[in-house]
């Protein structure tokens, strides 16, 4: 069997810790063929499901993230992946890919995140209550070169952090028909 040259990479922390911002601005930096696979997403909107331990969400997110990796499409996977209900699967998805993979866990402090939540639109639906019950300290997989990033980094000092982590990227070969936007 061949290496995969596919990348995949787990961006993970709790609410209000720049993992979306990251994800998209991730995508755009590791070119066309890159598919972002956004928990909220998934969960939130295609199953309309409250995070749960052995949600439906959680195999349609491994499932969908295969999926994408076997059709060579490098693979960014985005959320709050709580360890007690996504930890094994993320664990066993690292372990089974054969191209190189990448774990970032943003370790943003509660008043931080309840600052940022202020400013998003999400805070007129979540009350500051709820993120307080809802956050996990230090939540990490214990995946073997996870990267812890605290809130010492900018947002453009830690996307540049995880680049040098992922490396250099081969962008997928376009099909005759231009099919990416």
């Amino acid at each position: 069997m061949r290496e995969s040259v596919q990348r995949l990479v787990v961006i993970r922390g709790n609410s209000g810790s720049g993992k979306t911002s990251l994800a998209r601005q991730l995508k755009r930096a590791m070119g066309r063929g890159t598919a972002n696979v956004g928990q909220d997403h998934f969960r939130r909107v295609v199953l309309r499901e409250h995070d749960v331990p052995g949600g439906d969400n959680i195999e349609l997110i491994r499932r969908t993230a295969l999926h994408c990796l076997d059709i060579g499409y490098h693979v960014i996977l985005e959320g709050i992946f709580i360890s007690d209900h996504y930890g094994q699967m993320l664990r066993e998805l690292v372990a089974a890919h054969d191209g190189d993979s990448a774990v970032f866990y943003l370790d943003i402090p509660l008043e931080e995140t309840l600052r940022r939540h202020d400013t998003r639109p999400m805070r007129d639906e979540v009350a500051p209550d709820k993120l307080r019950e809802w956050y996990v300290p230090s939540d990490v997989l214990g995946i073997p070169d996870e990267v812890v990033i605290d809130d010492g980094l900018t947002e453009q000092e830690t996307l540049q952090a995880m680049l040098d982590r992922i490396g250099p990227v081969r962008p997928r070969q376009e099909l005759p028909g231009a099919r990416f936007l």
